[in-house]
């Protein structure tokens, strides 16, 4: 993931720290035909793989494993590309911080909408996965830029922390699918359920953040503000 220079970076997840020597080593043993864009491309292809083998389950459910090396792939290039760009001294950080975003929120909807087409989770169910991402990543930008700094994982989950959740769950759909249940609001697979109690933690927590940062902003810009009046009275 590559970043804007002129942002504070704040990356603690669970992972983290292993995740950074793994991509850091991978980064200087790979080939020089091997560019920070074409690692972006490799992440999108990674994420429409994945989303075309859920579709693909439909057909049968070996197309999950297909769907689970596409997630890797998405890793693979996701991860590395910023990683690869720094450690060679070619960082273009705005291309880069533009590029990168963009590619991943086009990889989010490949990958939750194939998942929303699949057999195993309700389209409706997807959408609110999608939105429970977004949740989290638009507060993080809006964050970014009232305070300049880039909080990329939170409760010590991050990106790849949800990729391995999603990967390990997709290769337990077909047992999971059959303890589904006939609700008031249709049939409820586990991960439709997981979804939806996610979703309303999500927007709780969302909420709650929203109004602990804009009340710390506020009191950031009022301090100032009360020095001068105290000055101008003395």
């Amino acid at each position: 993931m590559q970043q804007d220079a002129a942002l504070s970076r704040i990356h603690q997840s669970w992972l983290a720290r292993s995740e950074r020597r793994m991509l850091t080593w991978l980064a200087a043993n790979m080939p020089a035909w091997v560019t920070p864009d074409r690692l972006t491309m490799l992440g999108l292809f990674g994420a429409l793989l994945a989303g075309l083998s859920y579709v693909g389950t439909a057909y049968s459910p070996r197309m999950l494993l297909l769907a689970c090396f596409g997630l890797v792939l998405n890793w693979f290039g996701d991860s590395l590309d910023g990683s690869l760009a720094r450690y060679r001294g070619i960082e273009r950080p705005r291309y880069g911080f533009f590029v990168d975003h963009s590619a991943d929120v086009v990889s989010q909807i490949l990958i939750f909408f194939g998942l929303g087409l699949s057999a195993y989770m309700r389209f409706d169910m997807a959408l609110l996965a999608l939105l429970s991402y977004w949740l989290a990543a638009l507060y993080t930008f809006i964050r970014a830029v009232a305070t300049r700094v880039f909080q990329i994982s939170y409760f010590g989950i991050g990106p790849t922390e949800i990729r391995l959740g999603l990967l390990g769950y997709s290769l337990a759909l077909p047992l999971a699918d059959a303890l589904a249940v006939t609700t008031p609001i249709g049939r409820m697979a586990p991960i439709d359920a997981f979804v939806l109690v996610t979703f309303v933690a999500v927007l709780l927590v969302f909420l709650f953040a929203v109004y602990g940062e804009s009340r710390r902003l506020a009191a950031l810009e009022a301090a100032p503000r009360r020095a001068a009046r105290r000055e101008q009275v003395g």
